[in-house]
């Protein structure tokens, strides 16, 4: 008898369970909190067994999560991490101590939460269905923390039903999704804020006056401690190149020092030493990460505005001397010219690529053209493959006469694509 969505005889094998999940994309995204709420509860509650470190915003959590959990598990912690969106493959949206979750656990957690949703009137969402399955797994692996990155917003994000928070974590805020999040910098401040949900520490980068008024007036309602960073600590190194880094990296630093001065984890010793190493040797992949020498080739998640400015920023303090490639590929939904208006007038020339399997994506024409206002060398590519070929094939070509570097930069959805058409072609 073939398995369907509300059939669940038996525990799924990894396949199916990558096909259940993939399934449920195509609810789309749900708000509110009442299905995972229920979902979790069929669970049995896994996450009430698990405390964490919460964060969100819009740029940068991602890194701050991963530079949070390497220290962690630098003092001897089981750190679990969960964070979205996936970037290589179904798996790595889960891990611990810096390990991706196995195909049989994935396949164990995913079977578990299935049963779990065929006993829901409204079927949870992709995201929902995964968050769930998370706090299964880290539950079944008794982690002693999780670093718990939001999806998109903070309020009504599905991560925000977990109630043991050690401390909550805003890093840089700035526009995107604001057909969701509201249209000010006030209104996505406010809801990435809605995290804070009880009187534990908050640690939050000072992204401007807007930003940090909404995270002062929560923690006002809710009697949290606040901790501005306004400034990097030029002394804390990272393994990640990006001029972004260093704010991102005093970041996490601070979140360290007040676990550590608040005596919110006991059972470690979380010294200095171990702090810097951990952040030192924090590894977190398409953030301005190098992945090929000869040609140089970057791939860089820039998809806003902001952190359109922060790449700009880094092509100017670590490229200045180079030609420089751009490959982009961007969803149609975002600020994708305010981007392009940012990152184009840098460019010798650009390649646009459509990004596979997403009803979302802006078509590499329709992107040549808005590229073409600020830089008169465009090509729009028929595939992914195309552009890693043509881009690094014009790198070798340009450095033979001088300097050049490839970027691949907008949706993350794309770029291990293109990393791996990198790899096949050099």
């Amino acid at each position: 008898m073939p398995r369907t969505e509300w059939m669940i005889l038996a525990d799924l094998s990894f396949e199916e369970a990558c096909a259940y999940i993939e399934n449920a994309a195509k609810l789309g995204s749900k708000p509110g909190l009442e299905r995972i709420r229920k979902l979790c509860n069929n669970l049995g509650n896994p996450e009430d067994s698990l405390r964490f470190i919460h964060i969100a915003g819009t740029n940068g959590k991602g890194s701050v999560a991963a530079m949070t959990a390497s220290a962690l598990a630098q003092c001897g912690l089981k750190t679990g991490m969960y964070y979205s969106p996936a970037l290589t493959g179904p798996r790595d949206h889960f891990a611990i101590n810096g390990r991706m979750i196995s195909e049989e656990d994935y396949a164990s957690a995913v079977s578990a939460v299935a049963v779990a949703n065929s006993n829901l009137s409204d079927s949870a969402t992709q995201f929902e269905l995964e968050t769930a399955a998370a706090f299964w797994y880290f539950c079944q692996k008794r982690c002693d923390v999780v670093v718990l990155e939001c999806g998109m917003g903070g309020r009504d994000d599905a991560t925000n039903i977990v109630r043991n928070k050690i401390c909550a974590v805003i890093t840089s805020v700035s526009f995107d999704h604001m057909q969701y999040l509201g249209n000010t910098l006030s209104e996505i401040a406010t809801v990435k804020a809605g995290i804070i949900t009880g009187d534990y520490p908050v640690i939050a980068l000072d992204s401007g006056e807007d930003v940090t008024a909404a995270v002062k007036a929560r923690c006002s309602k809710t009697g949290s401690p606040l901790h501005l960073v306004s400034e990097p600590y030029p002394e804390i190194k990272t393994g990640l190149l990006g001029t972004f880094q260093k704010e991102n990296a005093a970041t996490a630093y601070k979140t360290l020092c007040v676990i550590r001065d608040d005596h919110l984890i006991t059972k470690c010793d979380l010294t200095d030493d171990a702090i810097r190493a951990g952040i030192a040797k924090t590894v977190w992949p398409f953030r301005f990460e190098k992945i090929n020498d000869l040609p140089e080739v970057y791939v860089d998640g820039a998809h806003n505005e902001r952190a359109a400015v922060k790449l700009s920023e880094t092509i100017r303090d670590y490229l200045s001397d180079r030609k420089i490639i751009l490959v982009m590929g961007v969803f149609s939904d975002k600020e994708y010219e305010k981007v392009v208006r940012l990152l184009a007038p840098a460019a010798h020339m650009i390649f646009t690529v459509k990004t596979p399997n997403n009803p979302r994506a802006l078509g590499a024409d329709e992107l040549a053209e808005c590229a073409k206002r600020h830089c008169k060398n465009v090509t729009a590519c028929k595939s992914i493959e195309e552009a890693a070929r043509l881009s690094t094939q014009q790198a070798e070509e340009l450095s033979n006469k001088e300097p050049s570097a490839v970027i691949a930069c907008g949706s993350l959805s794309y770029l291990n694509d293109f990393k791996e058409a990198v790899a096949a072609r050099v």
